[in-house]
């Protein structure tokens, strides 16, 4: 086996907007949506974890220390769910995948929230299987949901059960709940809303995308803004032929930021036809843990929808950049002082994006062109907020953070983001710095010495 670094990706899949901004919708109208109680049956599910006893030789697999149910009630402390993107197949031998896997931490005090995606090859053990890809957990509990779980279990609860077990014993934390989405309904819900606009920066050609009927199609999308409905938006997003997985992860992310931001713009979580819509397809294709039953859990997701914002979500992956990768073919083992040390950034980083309102601008004073716009979107990934970038007056050979309104814990945090030293970061501009602006809290000036590794991506 070799060792292999790549560049590093913060991937956040589609299924996440499906079941995160679907669910919230949900709860803002659940006064105002007829036969909502009937949905909320269909979408909520046991959590098959609860109950260690297995009636035949495969095994329940002892939860993380600590990990006892959640009780049902406001969801005042910070919790984790797993969220799965879940593939079924139409032929019935190729059965039903998990694409994939992503751990949200989220904290309701700070409303904020952190992303840990999980590459679907990864190598983990998994409870009845032993050594395997991890995406064989959902598929080995979906299989064996009563043999596993005891008899009454439903496939899809024992899939999501053994996924969040696995994940547990990886990432060496709780999971709390478990929520799953089909990527069929995926398509329905981008229709439901309007379409999403998104800007294509180069034109995207896939010369065999897969079709249903296990042929494959020509695809190609002209550069430049455009509308796309739901079909195009999911052909756009799993587009694997175009680039690489890593392109295919930032187009899921174009999407889902735009699904919030037209979401945000056309006020659609107050519209109670827009809602309707999307409990149809919620109910049939999503399915969570989470407590939807308790007035109290439906309180505070309400709230917390209503108050968090798309910049304090932090996105995080299990990547090369952050954990040392070593591959056979396409499986992919990480070193696990690694994983528990980017496991530890992402319990902490929903906490820090809450702290992370001071409003940042990326002014370009190196040579290169287009690299502050780059910056700014990697950085606003990460939780930062960020205003729009800009071109300074002069270059400069150095990069440095100025910070105008005094926020060091802030502008610390952005240093140690960027790996600039202690030195890099001042209070008040020297010769040649640009001159504080109304509305900018922290200039991030970047030099000739700026690292590729800013730019978030290829």
């Amino acid at each position: 086996m070799a060792a292999k670094r790549a560049a590093k990706k913060r991937v956040f899949p589609i299924g996440l907007a499906v079941g995160v901004v679907g669910i919230v919708a949900i709860v803002l109208m659940v006064s105002i949506i007829a036969g909502i109680n009937a949905a909320m049956g269909r979408i909520q599910q046991d959590d098959p974890r609860r109950a260690t006893v297995a009636p035949s030789g495969l095994s329940a697999v002892p939860a993380v220390p600590g990990a006892a149910a959640p009780a049902a009630g406001s969801l005042g402390a910070p919790f984790n769910i797993l969220l799965v993107g879940v593939d079924r197949r139409t032929n019935p031998e190729e059965g039903v995948r998990s694409d994939t896997l992503i751990a949200v931490h989220v904290d309701p005090q700070q409303k904020t929230a952190a992303m840990l995606s999980i590459p679907r090859d990864t190598i983990v053990q998994v409870p009845n299987v032993g050594q395997a890809k991890i995406n064989t957990a959902f598929a080995t509990g979906y299989n064996n949901a009563e043999q596993i779980y005891g008899r009454g279990t439903a496939p899809d609860a024992g899939g999501g059960a053994l996924a969040a077990e696995t994940v547990e014993q990886f990432l060496g934390v709780k999971i709390d709940y478990v929520a799953q989405v089909d990527f069929s309904g995926f398509a329905q819900l981008v229709d439901a809303i309007g379409g999403v606009p998104i800007d294509l920066q180069q034109p995207l050609l896939d010369a065999e995308y897969p079709t249903d009927d296990y042929g494959v199609q020509r695809i190609y999308m002209p550069a430049g803004l455009q509308v796309m409905d739901g079909a195009t938006a999911l052909t756009f997003a799993r587009s694997r032929h175009s680039s690489d997985d890593f392109g295919r992860a930032k187009r899921q992310q174009m999407v889902l930021r735009a699904i919030l931001q037209q979401i945000k713009a056309r006020g659609l979580v107050e519209n109670a036809s827009a809602i309707s819509k999307w409990l149809d397809v919620l109910s049939a294709n999503v399915r969570t843990t989470l407590p939807l039953s308790d007035p109290a859990t439906l309180t505070s997701l309400a709230a917390l929808a209503r108050e968090i914002s798309p910049d304090h979500i932090v996105q995080l992956s299990l990547n090369p950049d952050d954990a040392q990768l070593t591959m056979d073919g396409s499986d992919l083992y990480w070193n696990q002082a690694d994983v528990e040390a980017l496991v530890a950034r992402w319990q902490g980083a929903a906490g820090a994006a809450g702290g992370a309102a001071a409003r940042i601008q990326v002014l370009n004073a190196s040579n290169t062109d287009g690299v502050a716009t780059k910056i700014t979107e990697s950085l606003r990934a990460q939780g930062f907020q960020m205003l729009n970038p800009d071109n300074a007056i002069t270059t400069s050979d150095t990069s440095r953070l100025i910070d105008f309104a005094g926020r060091p814990e802030v502008a610390q945090r952005l240093a140690a983001a960027l790996g600039l030293p202690a030195s890099a970061v001042v209070d008040t501009p020297g010769p040649g710095d640009p001159p504080e602006a109304e509305g900018v809290d922290i200039v991030l000036l970047v030099g000739n010495d700026f690292e590729q590794a800013w730019l978030g991506g290829r």
